[in-house]
């Protein structure tokens, strides 16, 4: 059984009917998906792709922590109290989702003879090919959208301590109409400085703080208080208000979070095997900042060749055509205990949360 050309004309049409370009045929992830896509933490684990290849692998990162002030003497001495402990921690245990479509025969029949020939592929007299690109992007939206909770659940308890409450509980902030030294923008921007982070904050969440972040879009120049809008990046997630709460939101230091995903089909074990093809197939995503990338899902095609029946004896599907599309991923966050016992920082990983009001 020879499935290879279907799985290549598959791989081809898509980019011959859509392209990355084609608005119409665009996956948007949400909230914190769309942030840890945008803002890539583990990108310089250049022989990350290399390191995988479709095998089991937990990939480590090493750290040592910063040094502490009280291991500083003012004596004159050759004691070398200091060394080098290095500590380890997983960028991601895999979590995993599936969805998959069937084809019947009776659809398949109609183009089967033009996903062989790729040359004609995209034309309009091959439309079914459209029809299918069409149903597995609605499939793929729906796990986008598991995958996006799943991150989000699992963020809810890493968030790491803030030196300024001693807590990793949410801080209550207020975003007023007018802002002053005690208003909520100012608060994180205090907190961030207060928790040694750099860069730009990164923030996603719900509620009020999305209510703010839209009053910022439309400001044309200063407001009553002289300030001009807000340059943060910021990222709304519904599902945040159901695994985080209410007007919750998270505030984050660039590179402490970051999205871990891996592809199983692939190297040796890409290819036909008995009787499926395992291959994998890029998605075009366009990003909140209007870039387009692409994200990569394993899948499998397998020909199902007896119709299924229920229990009643009732037929409910007919021989036909599977399409399993999956994906394994996991979240990383900087490591609770980054920072030393004693030190000043102690507990920060980069991850602060936040609940908001509008008063």
């Amino acid at each position: 059984m020879n499935l290879i050309g279907f799985v290549n004309a598959l791989l081809v049409n898509i980019g011959i009917i859509a392209g990355l370009n084609d608005p119409q045929y665009k996956v948007t992830p949400v909230g914190f998906l769309n942030m840890l896509m945008e803002n890539p933490a583990t990108t310089q684990i250049s022989n990350l792709s290399q390191l995988q290849q479709g095998f089991d692998r937990e990939i480590k990162v090493r750290y040592l922590q910063r040094g502490l002030e009280s291991s500083v003497t003012d004596r004159d001495d050759c004691d070398t109290p200091v060394g080098a402990v290095w500590k380890e921690t997983a960028i991601g245990a895999p979590s995993y989702s599936k969805i998959g479509l069937f084809i019947p025969d009776s659809d398949f029949r109609k183009y089967q003879e033009e996903a062989t020939r790729t040359v004609s592929v995209g034309n309009p007299s091959a439309p079914l090919m459209l029809g299918l690109y069409n149903l597995m992007l609605t499939q793929i939206q729906a796990m986008l959208q598991k995958i996006d909770n799943n991150l989000v659940s699992a963020q809810a308890t890493k968030f790491g301590i803030n030196v300024v409450t001693g807590a990793n509980t949410a801080t209550a902030v207020n975003f007023s109409t007018t802002i002053n030294q005690t208003d909520g923008i100012i608060k994180i921007l205090a907190d961030f400085e207060a928790n040694e982070m750099s860069g730009s904050p990164i923030i996603v969440g719900n509620g009020a703080v999305n209510n703010w972040q839209m009053a910022q879009n439309v400001k044309v120049g200063v407001d009553n208080g002289g300030f001009g809008a807000s340059k943060l990046k910021y990222y709304n997630d519904f599902k945040t208000a159901t695994l985080w709460g209410a007007n919750h939101f998270g505030v984050f230091a660039p590179g402490t979070v970051g999205l871990v995903d891996y592809n199983k089909n692939v190297g040796a074990f890409a290819g036909e095997k008995g009787g499926s093809i395992f291959f994998t197939i890029p998605i075009p995503v366009q990003l909140a900042n209007g870039t387009l990338t692409t994200f990569k899902l394993d899948a499998q095609l397998k020909y199902e060749d007896c119709p299924i029946y229920n229990d009643g004896g009732d037929k409910v599907a007919d021989r036909g055509w599977k399409l399993i599309l999956s994906k394994y991923y996991g979240l990383f966050n900087l490591p609770n205990d980054a920072f030393a016992a004693g030190d000043r920082l102690e507990g920060v990983n980069g991850s602060l949360r936040y609940v908001g009001t509008n008063v």
